[in-house]
């Protein structure tokens, strides 16, 4: 696994502990709140699976990435249904493209990887 999935999905851990954490320090109300902390937990825990893998050299899991990537979806589309203004809706978009881009890296990553060789060879 290259260096760069080993810092995307590690990027993504860092980005989940900060999302929960960002949601003390902004004054949010309590469904946003606890949206953050569920979105961030299911973001550092499938970010982490993946970190474990790519730091094992194994293939990254497209589930968990896709996982991810959805989440940082969820993260951008949230502030516009739960209404929220000012920074913790720019917070929330923000951190939701960072997530969701370095996510789809990740699962672009892991198709990939996914390929078997006998497709390959059948191709050339």
């Amino acid at each position: 696994m290259g260096p760069i999935a080993k810092y995307t999905t590690g990027s993504n851990v860092v980005l989940g502990c900060w999302l929960i954490v960002g949601s003390f320090i902004f004054e949010m109300p309590t469904v946003s709140r606890w949206n953050a902390v569920l979105v961030g937990l299911m973001v550092v825990l499938a970010a982490g699976y993946n970190y474990d893998r790519a730091d094992r050299r194994r293939p990254l899991s497209a589930t968990g990435a896709v996982l991810v990537t959805v989440l940082g979806l969820w993260l951008i589309v949230e502030p516009f249904v739960l209404r929220l203004e000012g920074l913790p809706l720019w917070h929330d978009v923000i951190l939701g493209t960072i997530i969701a881009g370095f996510g789809s890296y990740n699962a672009y990553v892991a198709a990939i990887i996914g390929q078997t060789p006998s497709f390959q060879m059948a191709t050339e």
